[in-house]
Formats: structure tokens, sequence, C-alpha cells
């Protein structure tokens, strides 16, 4: 049995990407759990009497709720010592933090420590699909600027991976509009690569070159379990008389850490699609970031010319997608007809 244990802020949609998870897992013949703690310290205290309002949650006493979910704990690991061989994979959904009345506070304890995971993911997502989530409730509506998301999310993705790397186990940033296949992959089939996959994403903005990304994302994603900045909404470009906006500023550093040093940092190689001769910062940061932490740097480039920075940090250089592709599934022959 894998045990997996996921974090990720209020209003990252882990639930409704873990409900859809364990729906896939089905249909594969895979039996999977997942125990989502918030729901169950809810349903715990009304079974106990205690009336929490869930709008107002946030607002209970700290040591109440560190007793429900101390109890929640006990009951999940109850079950998985009971049941574990009927598993083949649980996953445990916590926040590792929350972000209430302007402060962080974790709402983890020392429980967690009796649970031994085969890794760590959190769940994250573009900051303005979390608002947007988050504002059709209640109890956040009009609480939450940008700013403070993005700080709350990378807090999470932090304090998680330190967990994992304290365990010395793998750790992911997933966002949730990656396929549902890509969590399957990273539990059931570790012998896959993943890929962070790279290209001047101005460049493709147009429907019809956007199409032509995602068909090779796409077929990319058979060989490899792939993760694509394009899961995550790109800001793009800032215009130079917006540099003294303080938010602004902020939520594009947010951007290029996430990329840079995590997306590129967690991936065991990187594939990069060049179109032709065209500027893009970043995938020139992130190919040399792959480049020198030792990682295979596969670039595809369909220009006449190039740079070359472009030929110089890679390990394998193609000049179509075609050639690409051959070269893939003469490597790896057993996964050409994979299908997710």
């Amino acid at each position: 049995m894998k045990l997996i244990l996921t974090t990720g802020i209020s209003g990252v949609g882990e639930k409704k990407y873990l409900k859809e998870w364990e729906d896939y897992c089905k249909n594969r013949g895979k039996k999977v759990k997942v125990f989502n703690v918030g729901e169950m310290m809810l349903k715990h205290a009304h079974s106990c009497g205690i009336k929490l309002k869930k709008k107002n949650f946030l607002n209970a006493d700290k040591d109440l709720l560190q007793m429900n979910r101390s109890a929640v704990f006990a009951g999940i690991l109850s079950d998985i010592s009971a049941n574990s061989e009927s598993y083949d994979a649980v996953v445990i959904s916590i926040h590792a933090f929350m972000f209430w009345k302007e402060r962080f506070y974790r709402t983890y304890d020392r429980f967690l420590k009796k649970f031994s995971p085969d890794m760590y993911i959190t769940f994250i997502d573009d900051f303005r699909n979390i608002a947007h989530r988050l504002g059709q409730r209640g109890e956040w509506r009009g609480k939450l600027t940008y700013t403070k998301i993005l700080y709350w999310q990378n807090v999470e993705v932090e304090v998680t991976s330190g967990f994992a790397d304290f365990a010395d186990k793998l750790f992911f940033a997933l966002p949730t509009g990656q396929p549902i296949s890509t969590l399957y992959k990273l539990i059931f089939h570790p012998e896959m690569e993943t890929v962070y996959v790279k290209m001047p994403i101005s460049h493709f903005r147009e429907p019809e070159k956007r199409v032509m990304i995602d068909e090779f994302i796409k077929e990319l994603d058979k060989p490899f379990t792939v993760f694509s900045p394009l899961a995550v909404e790109v800001v793009g470009v800032i215009p130079v008389d917006k540099f003294d906006d303080e938010e602004m500023l902020t939520i594009n550093n947010h951007v290029v850490h996430r990329d840079l040093y995590w997306f590129v940092n967690q991936c065991d190689m990187g594939v990069t699609l060049w179109p032709g001769i065209v500027p893009s910062p970043g995938v020139n940061h992130e190919n040399h970031e792959s480049h020198t932490k030792t990682k295979d740097e596969w670039v595809i480039y369909l220009g006449s010319e190039a740079s070359p920075f472009i030929t110089y940090f890679n390990t394998e250089f193609f000049k179509s997608k075609e050639e690409f592709f051959e070269f893939v599934y003469k490597k790896y022959p057993e996964r050409k007809n994979l299908s997710w």
C-alpha cells in the first residue's frame, strides 16, 4: 500500500481533484481511499455533540481543534492498520497552514509523525482561480488579496516540501489543472520519468498555435509524466511602467519562483519546444537551471537558425517533432501505445 500525504490551501480545488482521482483509479482496478481530515473533523465534532459552524470553523478554540484533529488522525491510523492489505493507495488530505485574521498558523500536530508517507504533495493553482473560489464563500469574501494568497500558497509548499525532505521522500507541487492521470502515474508508475515541458508561451497564445502545443504535450504525456506550466495560468509580461506596483511584482516573483524552483527542480528532466527564433527569458533561465542541475534537457527546435545558447544548454537536440518522438519511442518502445 502507498501512503500519500497531500496539502493545499483553501480554495485550491483539491477535493474535486481527489474525487476524480478516486474514480479514475477505480476504473483502472485500483483500490484507493481519500481521508479528508477537515471534513472528518467537522463530522467528529458533531458526533460528540459539539456543533461547529463550518463558516466559523477557524474561530474555534485551538485546543479543541487539536483534540478533534488528534481523534481523527487516530481513527485514520486505525483504519489503515486494519485494512492496509485492502488498499493499493491511501491519501491523507490536510492543510499544513491556515491564514486567518492576518496571520499564519499551523494545522498539523505531533500525531502526524505516527504516519510514514511514501510521498508528499502540495496541490497548487493560479492565485486568481483560488481568489474566485474563496470569493464565493462568505467567510473568505473580501479577506484575501492576490498577494496574501500567493504568500499562503508559498508557505504551504515550503512546509510540505520540508516534511518530505526530513523523511527523505519525494515531493511534488501539483497544479489542480494537471490531468488526473498525473497523480495516478506519480503513485502507481514511479518508473516513468517526470518531465517539465517548456515553450515560449507568448508565442503560443493564438488558438491555432495553442492547439499545436496541446497536441505535443498530450503525446509527450504518454511515455512520461508531464508537468506543464499551462496547467497553472500564466500572468505574462509586466509593463515597464508597472515596475513600482508592489502586488504586480509579487505576482511575477512568485511565478518565476514556481516555474524555476518548484517545477524544474522536482522533475527528472526537461523538454523544450522552440518554434524558432523568438525571445523567451523564462525558457532560457529554465533550460540553464535544468542543464546545470545535470538533468537531461531535450530540445526540439523548429526554426532554420538558432542561437548558440539554445544548442549549448541541452543533452539532445532535434529539428522536428517527428524526429523527437522517433527518438523517444526507440528508447521506450513499450510506452508507445500507452493510454491515460
